[in-house]
């Protein structure tokens, strides 16, 4: 079963968190060691290709509500500004220093290098270009911070 996981993973061509799931199940059920497991999910994160781990439909939904939503809170914000313009009073916007992270779409939308996020609670930083991956699938591409 080594060879076979090996060989998907020396390819590039398969979702990484779909991959790692596989890898741990194989290992759960005997299949291969701990070290070969070791082995493969490195390697698995090294040669993943983030074209194959786009989002799924649903997640593709959920992201263009999303938009949806901060459009509106654009919206809203530039309305203040023509309030105060026009002598009115805002309220000043709040902003975030650390979104929400939202799994990316396709490359359009893909975190890069400086990016930060909130992820299950915890601050990061994006350490690569190209991100489509969160901090728990692909470590290597995050930085956590205070």
């Amino acid at each position: 079963m080594y060879e076979v996981i090996k060989n998907v993973v020396t390819s590039g061509r398969y979702e990484l968190s779909d991959m790692l799931k596989k890898i741990d199940t194989v290992w759960i059920q005997g299949g291969i060691t701990e070290d070969q497991r070791d082995e493969l999910v490195a390697s698995a994160r090294e040669k993943a290709d983030p074209a194959y781990s786009y989002a799924s439909l649903q997640d593709q939904v959920d992201k263009l509500l999303f938009n949806q939503s901060e459009m509106g809170k654009a919206i809203l914000e530039i309305a203040d500004r023509v309030t105060v313009l026009e002598g009115g009073s805002a309220e000043p916007p709040e902003t975030e220093e650390y979104p929400a992270y939202v799994q990316p779409t396709g490359a359009y939308d893909a975190y890069n290098t400086g990016d930060k996020v909130t992820y299950n609670g915890k601050r990061y930083v994006c350490q690569m270009d190209g991100c489509v991956w969160d901090p728990d699938v692909y470590p290597a591409g995050w930085e956590e911070t205070e």
